[in-house]
């Protein structure tokens, strides 16, 4: 993929003014595209292209302080993207173009846009595979150059030994607290009664976005500052958001190694006629969009002269 060409990407602030824009957002997507017939997301079928451009820029411009980059990344589909979870290694050819891609658009960026910009790192699920896989392949990824934290949600089957080891000497951890900066930033959300959930597992790494603590002291719903979601049928952008203050507590749950938010399964919420009963796969994001917005200044505020908490 060639990323100087402004097809390529979703959304490219590269050429507004960053006036009063304190950082950039690099992003990646989950995936979105479900289609026995064709392995990788096709961004000539306008009907991927406008769904795509919905979901991403839904997401994006909630981070009102950012300057913003979403390359589109040639992700695995729905159906195969399952079934790679699920250990098909005869699919990892496939699952490594979109890792290509996020390697080659991050790299594109940062050489070509960043100009020394403070920069957070934000993927949800497949999204956060690529992101995660390019933080391993780049080492010009690293707090002296404008790396802040990685917000990787959904991440599946991560453990805080496997990203201290995948980043040992490069001063990347997994974060421990609210303000601690040079982090990945991860939880896989579910309900107390989840039937198999195939992100999580015992002894993952889990952060609670409305404490920012890795022990299992619950939040309670007061909270959590506002939760948004995206009416993906809402040709109005300016009413495609709808927004609920103190939807739902979370407390961690190191057993199952998730992040329990309680709601019911079965629900309105969940994603069970897709990953299983009572799994949040899909609001992984957005029950804490507020939550984890504010704590993106907060990290902000830390890089200026705090150091790191490690």
């Amino acid at each position: 993929m060639d990323y100087g060409a402004p097809s390529n990407w979703i959304v490219n602030e590269s050429y507004s003014n960053p006036a009063g824009r304190e950082y950039d957002l690099f992003y990646i997507y989950p995936t979105l595209v479900s289609d026995p017939d064709k392995p990788l997301m096709d961004m000539s079928d306008p009907k991927v292209e406008l769904k795509t451009l919905g979901f991403v820029t839904a997401q994006v411009e909630l981070f009102k302080g950012s300057r913003q980059f979403a390359p589109y990344v040639r992700q695995l589909e729905y159906h195969r993207s399952m079934e790679y979870l699920g250990g098909d290694k005869s699919l990892e050819p496939l699952m490594q173009v979109g890792m290509d891609d996020a390697v080659a658009a991050f790299r594109h960026y940062l050489s070509h846009w960043n100009n020394g910009r403070p920069y957070i790192l934000f993927g949800h699920s497949q999204g956060s595979v690529n992101l995660y896989e390019t933080m391993k392949r780049c080492p010009e990824i690293r707090a002296d150059r404008g790396f802040v934290a990685a917000y990787l949600l959904g991440l599946p089957f991560m453990t805080g030994k496997k990203i201290l080891a995948d980043f040992a000497g490069r001063g990347i951890a997994p974060a421990r607290g609210a303000d601690d900066v040079s982090v990945i930033i991860g939880w896989n959300t579910q309900s107390a009664d989840a039937v198999n959930p195939i992100y999580s597992m015992p002894g993952a790494y889990v952060i609670n976005p409305l404490n920012w603590r890795t022990d299992e002291t619950p939040s309670p719903a007061s909270e959590n500052i506002e939760s948004v979601f995206y009416k993906y049928r809402e040709t109005d952008p300016r009413r495609r958001h709808v927004r609920r203050t103190n939807l739902c507590g979370a407390v961690i749950d190191k057993s199952k190694g998730a992040l329990i938010a309680d709601l019911p399964s079965n629900s309105y919420w969940d994603a069970h006629e897709f990953v299983g009963k009572g799994v949040f796969h899909m609001n992984d994001f957005w029950f804490f969009a507020g939550n984890l917005i504010a704590n993106v200044g907060t990290r902000l505020a830390s890089r200026h002269g705090i150091p790191c908490r490690h």
